[in-house]
């Protein structure tokens, strides 16, 4: 989903962006979001698109810099969309470096606002329930975004059901409740949900944003 929502800001919109992996290399990336008839290797090539993949450790350090070549490379190809993939691989990361209590949401703050600054719409993804994230970073990540959008997978009958729900998105209007999500790589190409569900997540970035996905099951 947020490869589609930066995928989409390029194709309908005009509006560069930047995708932030720390797991997924770059080539299966591009690879795997060839599948649905996006080519995000052309949008690199056109410099409307940078995908960046580095290390939880390296992106905190580059958010705490003065200098970020991370937000010069937003300035560079004049980004107007961010995805984070796993935001909450921030946070083991700092507690290798015996960070203090609160630091995820005060670098998650700092993340927000200079994004801001730069008219970057953000989107972060994060896995509830995994190992890696607390409950804490996961309310913290909740609190602070403007928009989240809940992904939940269950398993019924040897079947696999996906759905999808807004939690709360501030200023926009949306459905309330469950919608049944849709992934496919017939026409439409991508995610698909009921009417209403993406008023907040695919269209035009007419004000800034920060919109949180959370993943469970």
């Amino acid at each position: 989903m947020g490869v589609e929502f930066i995928y989409r800001g390029i194709a309908l919109y005009g509006e560069p962006g930047l995708i932030v992996v720390f797991e997924t290399s770059p080539e299966k990336l591009i690879r795997d979001a060839a599948e649905f008839g996006w080519d995000l290797n052309e949008m690199q090539e056109q410099r409307k698109l940078q995908i960046i993949f580095t290390s939880p450790q390296v992106f905190e350090q580059e958010l705490r810099s003065p200098s970020s070549l991370l937000l010069e490379t937003a300035e560079e190809i004049r980004a107007q969309r961010i995805f984070v993939d796993g935001i909450g691989l921030l946070d083991p990361a700092l507690s290798v470096i015996d960070a203090p209590r609160g630091a995820f949401r005060e670098l998650l703050q700092q993340l927000i606002e200079s994004s801001n600054r730069e008219n970057l719409t953000t989107m972060f993804s994060i896995e509830s329930g995994c190992a890696s994230c607390s409950v804490s970073t996961v309310e913290a990540t909740d609190f602070l975004a403007d928009t989240v959008i809940q992904l939940n997978r269950e398993r019924r009958d040897r079947r696999v059901r996906r759905s999808l729900e807004i939690v709360k998105s501030r200023g926009q209007d949306y459905e309330p409740g469950e919608h049944t999500l849709r992934i496919t790589g017939s026409r439409p190409r991508g995610v698909s949900a009921g009417p209403g569900a993406f008023a907040a997540l695919f269209c035009a970035t007419t004000h800034f944003q920060c919109q949180a996905i959370s993943h469970r099951g």
